[in-house]
């Protein structure tokens, strides 16, 4: 790489070296305190795919900085300690560095698969995901959307709304809870502000309650969570409307397929669980929004002891479903993905395992000949 390439690299933990093909990880410096240490120097290849994960920093080490912060302590564990760190330091740095590296199908950063979308161009995105065999209820003609967003370390509204709008919803609400400026982009768009931020739950049940209230004639009620990314084809929400809904009770769409209910067949699915993965992006019938916002442990939620009332948008949402009997579906593939590895809410959480989907619609391979294409509702 050369050292122009280098120095395009747009982060505040990298530092170029003299020959422009290495550079010092000051990340790495500061957490193990090896300053200008040759164990902390790494190849700008590598600080490239770092770039595709999540920015790191002290608390949130991404999957590239936790192998290099691995591989580093286990040099130091070899040395029997270095000045600067110890071997019991170095121990516990590998810890914290194979906690923070995902599983083998974790490894790809999900911009990769948001970015690189090979499927927006197929005809009919019945050919993916095939619908219901049946559709009941009127067809949605009127949509009430909103986007909600509050601050966040990883900024991800301005990639969700590109996918939102480019997928047929131009102008939703977007509904901030705090603090955040919105980008020149989307400032022409319809807004709610929450000063003081109120929190995740109690903006989430106003945001529906505004969305009913402003749109009463609205067939269906989708609230979007500002960390995931859309199945970017002009015709989703032309689609969507010709599935709505796949059940002659109405009930919620989730368009976000946690790997935790991927299935086989692609195509439709009923869970048969309470929904614990899936609050990104959910579609509500008008009778189901109506019954939802008037239930009494829903409403009573707000007032659980100290910030559980907060928090828990989808366990909540999924234990009163499947407490009455309201259909949750989800697609497989998932027509969303989780890019939020930072969350708003807590520290730990990312987008690995059961809080990204498997399989994303974007991107994953049509064969005619593979007996899912032909899947249909189970």
């Amino acid at each position: 790489m050369s050292g122009s390439q280098a120095e395009s690299i747009d982060c505040r933990w990298h530092q170029i070296e003299c020959d422009g093909t290495t550079a010092r990880c000051r990340l790495l410096e500061k957490l193990t305190g090896l300053v200008e240490s040759p164990l902390c120097a790494v190849r700008n290849d590598a600080c490239s795919q770092c770039l595709k994960w999540y920015p790191p920093d002290e608390d949130y080490l991404n999957p590239v900085v936790a192998s290099l912060l691995y591989k580093l302590s286990s040099s130091v564990l070899e040395s029997g300690g270095l000045p600067g760190c110890t071997v019991e330091k170095a121990a516990g740095f590998q810890q914290v560095a194979f906690a923070a590296i995902p599983h083998d199908y974790d490894a790809v950063p999900v911009t990769n698969q948001v970015d690189c979308q090979e499927n927006t161009n197929i005809a009919d995105i019945g050919q993916l995901i095939p619908r219901p065999r049946h559709r009941f209820g009127d067809v949605v003609k009127e949509w009430a959307v909103a986007v909600t967003t509050a601050p966040r370390k990883q900024a991800t509204l301005d990639r969700c709304m590109t996918s939102l709008t480019t997928a047929g919803w131009k102008t939703p609400r977007i509904v901030i809870d705090g603090d955040v400026t919105l980008s020149d982009a989307w400032s022409h768009l319809p807004t709610t502000r929450r000063i003081p931020q109120i929190g995740a739950w109690p903006s989430y049940y106003l945001t529906l309650v505004e969305l009913m209230m402003r749109q009463p004639t609205a067939d269906a009620y989708m609230i979007v969570q500002d960390d995931v990314v859309f199945f970017e084809h002009p015709s989703l929400k032309n689609y969507l409307e010709s599935v709505l809904w796949p059940d002659r009770r109405e009930g919620i769409i989730s368009l976000f397929c946690s790997r935790a209910y991927a299935q086989q067949s692609f195509g439709w699915h009923r869970i048969d669980q309470p929904l614990v993965w899936g609050g990104q992006a959910l579609i509500f019938s008008k009778e189901t929004a109506i019954h939802l916002v008037s239930d009494l442990q829903i409403v009573r939620h707000r007032f659980s002891e100290g910030d559980l009332g907060l928090t828990n948008i989808d366990g909540l949402i999924g234990k009163w479903a499947f407490e009455t009997e309201t259909p949750v579906y989800v697609s497989s593939p998932s027509l969303s993905q989780h890019i939020g590895h930072v969350s708003s809410l807590w520290k730990s959480p990312k987008a690995f395992v059961n809080r990204s989907a498997e399989t994303f619609a974007g991107n994953v391979r049509i064969n005619d000949s593979d007996p899912r294409s032909t899947a249909r509702i189970s």
